[in-house]
């Protein structure tokens, strides 16, 4: 149906009977494959200003062709991509700062980015790219050379500014809040960069509704303050993308818009720069973050998301229309390199990405075409016996086995080299109520990791994301150990955590003793 009315659009257009369709600022910058040399000029005071302060506006001029922009405001950016301006640092380049609507292709604002943590230069393009084929509102991407007072600093990420030129591509009403966060949920004080009610009381409303304790209520609540179906389709690309340092996974790197012409929330992926490069990541939803818990603990929220998943990987993560973007964009980077060196190092960046996404992609389809999870089944005691641990991952502080000690199958860890942190863990999808992880350990000559008495200790239990209630230290033959916890309404998966911090010793954890009890 959209391809048909597209079709009737253009013919009409030729036709000359409606006037052509108006194409976002900077249409040609982003698409018409060229890559662009920007020449960043910064003279005192700015410097000294930068040296101080590198996250203050300093005035620059910018050279592009022909172009020449002065009284440009940078300054530079970043979170774990920050780089100093001695080395090859991102930058937040404003160009309507110091000079009346000035702007640059119709933006007042781009980011060009290091890519620091993305050795493909590729994530941020293809997977803003997949948002927006699914009717997401992303930023666009493309590349550019950038030299800095004379220093060529090589490739960059360029991106469109989330701002008033961003929201009116997606929105009829740019005036509501726009928030921003970096490893903050919506219950905290967010960054605020539009708007004019300052008292964040929107965000305030929107996690009271999360918190709706009846999940009927709550799904329906959910409709008025929040595009929910947007939202959903937003989790899954997410997790699509292996989008690690996102909301979903992280409670990071996204924005929030509040549109005054809805009344709703709408959640916008932001910094994609470790897209594809874990290709194992669960689509199975986790619900550590506000919004993703209130949704998916609702049956018709779960629901929904199981079919808009298959919905998602069958018409929009398709491999030949990904593989082919990046094979594009890599013929265009080809076409500029500056030397053969320079080629074959894009060409890498290509190949990389290419199998990233054919690895993803097959990972998903492994994942659709398991069963859908069950809860653990209790026995009429209310007793469930735990199988599946696993240690979380290889050090070389420590060890970890499965030994046999006093006749019985234990799951060790020893600390070798000092400071340790390591655990054996499993996962188990729960229903709603409240539970006791039970074991039975010994210790043997295990010392604190850490003087602070606030902290745990030794060996000890708890779940992924939850605070220890017990330690276990020095020197002790079996002793039991318990830790609960609560389950919400709609049921969670939990990751059951046991666990050693020390600087020296080791630690048996009885595997037969591993059991989890419903209270109620």
């Amino acid at each position: 149906m959209r391809k048909l009315l597209a079709f009737v659009l253009y013919a009409a257009y030729a036709a000359g009977m409606v006037a052509a369709p108006k194409l976002p600022p900077a249409h040609e910058f982003f698409t018409d494959g060229r890559v662009r040399a920007f020449k960043i000029t910064v003279e005192q005071p700015g410097l000294s200003v930068l040296e101080k302060n590198d996250r203050s506006y300093v005035k620059a001029t910018i050279t592009e062709g022909t172009n020449v922009y002065k009284d440009v405001g940078i300054h530079l950016k970043g979170m774990g991509s920050f780089r100093p301006f001695n080395e090859k640092p991102s930058f937040a380049v404003k160009f309507d700062k110091y000079v009346d609507k000035q702007e640059f292709h119709g933006l007042s604002k781009l980011m060009l980015n290091n890519s620091s943590q993305d050795g493909t230069y590729l994530a941020e393009l293809i997977a803003t790219q997949m948002f927006r084929d699914a009717g997401q509102p992303a930023a666009r991407v493309t590349h550019a050379f950038v030299e800095v007072n004379g220093r060529a600093l090589g490739l960059y990420v360029a991106i469109e500014a989330m701002n008033k030129d961003f929201l009116k591509q997606y929105f009829r009403n740019t005036k509501g809040n726009l928030y921003e966060a970096y490893l903050q949920d919506i219950g905290e004080r967010l960054d605020q960069d539009g708007g004019t009610d300052m008292t964040q009381s929107d965000l305030t409303n929107l996690v009271a509704v999360a918190k709706i304790k009846k999940l009927s209520e709550r799904w329906d609540a959910l409709q008025r303050v929040l595009e929910v179906d947007k939202y959903i389709s937003h989790l899954a690309l997410e997790l699509f993308a292996s989008h690690t340092d996102g909301y979903a996974r992280n409670r990071n790197n996204y924005r929030l818009y509040h549109d005054p012409s809805t009344g709703k929330f709408n959640f916008l992926v932001h910094g994609l720069d470790w897209a594809y490069a874990d290709t194992g990541v669960p689509i199975d939803p986790p619900r550590s973050s506000i919004i993703t818990r209130a949704v998916i603990q609702t049956p018709q929220g779960r629901q929904l998301y199981r079919e808009r998943v298959r919905q998602l990987y069958t018409n929009t993560f398709r491999v030949d229309v990904m593989t082919n973007r990046v094979n594009t964009t890599i013929a265009n980077l080809k076409r500029a390199a500056r030397t053969e060196n320079e080629a074959r190092e894009f060409e890498n960046y290509g190949n990389e990405m290419r199998n990233r996404i054919v690895a993803r992609h097959r990972n998903i389809a492994e994942q659709l075409a398991k069963p859908e999870p069950q809860p653990l089944a209790f026995d009429s005691n209310g007793t469930a016996q735990l199988s599946g641990w696993k240690q979380k991952e290889a050090g070389d502080r420590w060890t970890q086995d499965e030994a046999k000690l006093d006749g019985r199958s234990t799951f060790h860890i020893r600390a070798v080299k000092g400071d340790t942190i390591a655990s054996w863990r499993t996962s188990v999808l729960l229903d709603e109520g409240i539970y006791q992880l039970h074991a039975m350990a010994r210790v043997a000559g295990v010392t604190a990791l850490t003087n602070d008495v606030k902290l745990a200790n030794g060996a000890g239990l708890r779940i992924s994301g939850g605070k220890r209630t017990q330690q276990l230290l020095g020197n002790s033959d079996w002793t039991p150990l318990e830790y609960e916890f609560e389950v919400e309404a709609g049921g969670e998966e939990k990751e059951l955590v046991c666990e050693l911090r020390a600087r020296e010793g080791e630690v048996w954890f009885d595997a037969a003793a591993l059991k989890l009890i419903r209270r109620k």
